[in-house]
């Protein structure tokens, strides 16, 4: 009987691991809405959402609009920072 429970729980033990190994894997792709600065008439900054997620991981090609715009990362109403990434 032990030569048989031994060795099944190591392949239940090493399936569990290699399971929770590519979970951890998946998580780091953290996807976050992308947002660009925009001035109003004041000459005053906002933050608005561009309705386009990205990745906040700081590898790949930079996330952007069609016509070009960069977006970032909402700190706060008035600001943005940080360069997104496209989600890969």
């Amino acid at each position: 009987m032990k030569k048989i429970l031994f060795p099944a729980l190591l392949v239940v033990l090493g399936t569990g691991t290699a399971f929770a190994t590519k979970m951890a894997n998946k998580t780091e792709k953290a996807t976050v809405p992308g947002y660009r600065m925009v001035q109003d008439e004041n000459g005053d900054f906002a933050c608005v959402a561009a309705g386009k997620n990205c990745s906040d991981i700081p590898t790949g090609p930079i996330c952007q609009l069609a016509d070009g715009t960069q977006l970032q990362e909402q700190i706060s109403e008035t600001f943005c920072d940080n360069l997104l990434r496209e989600i890969p």
